[in-house]
């Protein structure tokens, strides 16, 4: 009982001696606390603000991580800042460069698991941190640009391309076949030319060839639409830039105001217990 009460005394005895040293030094930690939050505000407003844009590609031939892999190359050029790189990759202006703070590649699937394989997985997001706005036209022009004149890219494209050609010239040699046909019975050579000795469905060439040309017009709009990136969507404009914060900068500068006048106090406290030491070696 009587440590429990000797506990409270000193417990209480040190919250006063914080007490008064925060009315002996009221002037200085206000003093600093303004000095840190002007420091704060000042870093806002003077710092450079930066932008984060995103957009929505897709693609039949780039893969996630190799897409990630060809954004790697940019974020190495940013970290150099070689800018005669950047526009020679990208195919944008030298201010369109020098505006570009970063790129990065996320998947827009919220759960991994709804894709299992990675070929299958065809859209992708694109987010891109920009110190000006205005040069969203042009970093996205340039980096569907970059993307299509990948070596990699250009030659599955033209593979592809080539594949539906042959596909659609083979279809259209079976349907110019089949309308032969369909004329051959309409006009009765057919018939006579099998003497009657055969039983058969008329209707079962219109058939084919409707399922032909149907097939045909796919093909037709696959190749037509064969680009190995197709944009969902482009950049949009915000008016408020992800950093700096204005609140984080605030409190960041606030605190650092106070732990300033708290290394102060320290360094005071030390120097006055010193001072007490020395007195008390002197009078002995």
């Amino acid at each position: 009982m009587k440590e429990a009460r000797t506990d409270e005394l000193d417990l209480m005895d040190l919250l006063l001696r914080f007490v008064r040293g925060i009315r002996d030094n009221f002037a200085l930690i206000v003093v600093f606390f303004v000095l840190g939050t002007a420091l704060g505000f000042g870093y806002y407003y003077s710092s450079r603000k930066i932008f984060e844009n995103k957009m929505i590609v897709s693609s039949n031939i780039l893969t996630e991580s190799y897409s990630k892999k060809l954004v790697d190359n940019i974020n190495q050029y940013l970290v150099e800042e070689n800018l005669r790189a950047l526009t020679s990759h990208l195919g944008v202006s030298e201010n369109t460069a020098g505006n570009l703070s970063s790129i990065r590649i996320e998947s827009p699937y919220q759960n991994e698991g709804e894709v299992s394989k990675e070929e299958d997985r065809k859209y992708f997001v694109i987010t891109v941190a920009v110190y000006n706005q205005d040069i969203l036209g042009d970093l996205q022009k340039g980096l569907i640009n970059y993307f299509e004149n990948n070596e990699y890219v250009k030659i599955r494209v033209n593979q592809k391309k080539v594949l539906r050609q042959q596909l659609i010239a083979k279809l259209d040699q079976e349907i110019a076949d089949l309308e032969a046909l369909k004329i051959s019975i309409y006009n009765g050579k057919f018939f006579q030319n099998a003497k009657g000795n055969i039983m058969f469905d008329p209707t079962v060439v219109n058939t084919k060839i409707f399922e032909l040309t149907r097939e045909r017009i796919n093909l037709q709009n696959e190749l037509e639409l064969i680009n190995s990136v197709q944009l969902m969507e482009g950049f949009t404009r915000f008016d408020k830039p992800v950093k700096p914060r204005f609140l984080l900068s605030v409190v960041a500068g606030t605190s650092l105001g106070i732990f300033f006048v708290g290394v102060l106090l320290v360094f005071k406290s030390v120097r006055k217990l010193l001072r007490l030491e020395e007195a008390a070696r002197k009078a002995a």
